[in-house]
């Protein structure tokens, strides 16, 4: 069970880019096997962030309930742009209320066509802030696809 050591307020200042906050899971390490680190909060986030959609529910061991269903919707027929759109982003913001409180999405822009949407393909780019500095925002493009 996860004891709670209490609310921090972070801060991102220059003075602390020496504290590493986390590894880089979604990078790859460097040429003595090193895994890359991150020193920010927002950089840290947003890793966190793509690790949660890209992982399928079930997926990971002895927590079935983390990830994000969108692999799912991309198998679904689509009645309208819309509508897809919709779920897609309600699929996100409940994994990311549920694992990632921390994070507020503010916004989720589309790229995608037909043809993306025949390969079973989306991308997304994702802006989002921190609910303790909403002035820290960041963006990423995440692709979910089935191969």
């Amino acid at each position: 069970m996860a004891i709670e050591l209490g609310k921090v307020n972070v801060t991102d200042l220059k003075e602390n880019d020496y504290k590493i906050l986390g590894i880089g899971i979604n990078k790859s390490s460097d040429s003595a096997g090193i895994f890359s680190v991150n020193y920010t909060t927002l950089t840290q986030a947003k890793e966190n962030l793509k690790n949660l959609i890209l992982t399928r529910k079930g997926e990971r061991l002895m927590q079935p309930e983390f990830g994000c269903d969108i692999y799912n919707l991309l198998f679904e027929q689509v009645y309208s742009t819309d509508e897809f759109e919709n779920r897609i982003e309600s699929t996100i913001e409940d994994a990311v209320k549920q694992w990632l409180p921390y994070i507020n999405i503010d916004r989720i822009n589309y790229i995608w066509d037909n043809n993306n949407i025949d390969n079973h393909t989306i991308n997304l780019e994702i802006k989002f802030s921190l609910l303790s500095n909403p002035n820290l925002s960041e963006s990423t493009t995440i692709t979910v696809n089935t191969q």
